[in-house]
Parts: C-alpha cells; sequence; structure tokens
C-alpha cells in the first residue's frame, strides 16, 4: 500500500512552502541595492546609445551610481513629478 492521500497532500505542501520561503530567503541575503541602481543605469544609458535620445522631453541629470563625482542625463526619473502636472507633451 501506499501512503494516504492526506500523508502526500502534506509532504506536497511542505515542499513547496520550504522551496518558496528558501528562495526568499536567498533572494533577501543576495540583494545589493548599489549593485541594482548601477544595473538599471547602465541599461538606460545602453539603450539612448542604441535608439537615440527623446526629443519630446526633456532629460534630468542625475548622479552616476558607475562613476563617482559624475552625472548623466536621464529622462525616466523626475526630481519633482508633482511639480509637472501643468506640462503637456504634444508630438508633432
Amino acid at each position: 500500500m501506499g501512503r494516504s492521500i492526506w500523508r502526500s497532500l502534506a509532504a506536497n505542501v511542505t515542499l513547496t512552502v520550504g522551496i518558496v520561503l528558501g528562495v526568499k530567503a536567498a533572494d533577501a541575503l543576495m540583494w545589493d541595492a548599489q549593485k541594482y541602481d548601477m544595473m538599471k543605469e547602465q541599461i538606460e544609458i545602453d539603450y539612448w546609445k542604441k535608439y537615440g535620445e527623446p526629443t519630446e522631453i526633456e532629460g534630468q541629470l542625475q548622479k552616476s551610481t558607475i562613476k563617482d563625482g559624475e552625472f548623466y542625463i536621464t529622462y525616466l526619473k523626475d526630481k519633482a513629478p508633482e511639480k509637472q502636472l501643468d506640462q503637456v507633451y504634444k508630438l508633432h
């Protein structure tokens, strides 16, 4: 005879919970916010190099996390979005 349905269900639930908690714990231990910001910055810079910078919106200066003491132009982050509610972008 094999296991009962309840014993199999308990084993599967325990395995699933263990895997989920293990992945969450590994993610929490390996998280590095500075590396994440560096990666986002590099992806944005590479994207604008490949496809060209937008002409409809103005860029904002953002402090670089890759190179100390330098700035780069970002089009994705607004420093004061609450002040730009009146600004309307018109495509010609």
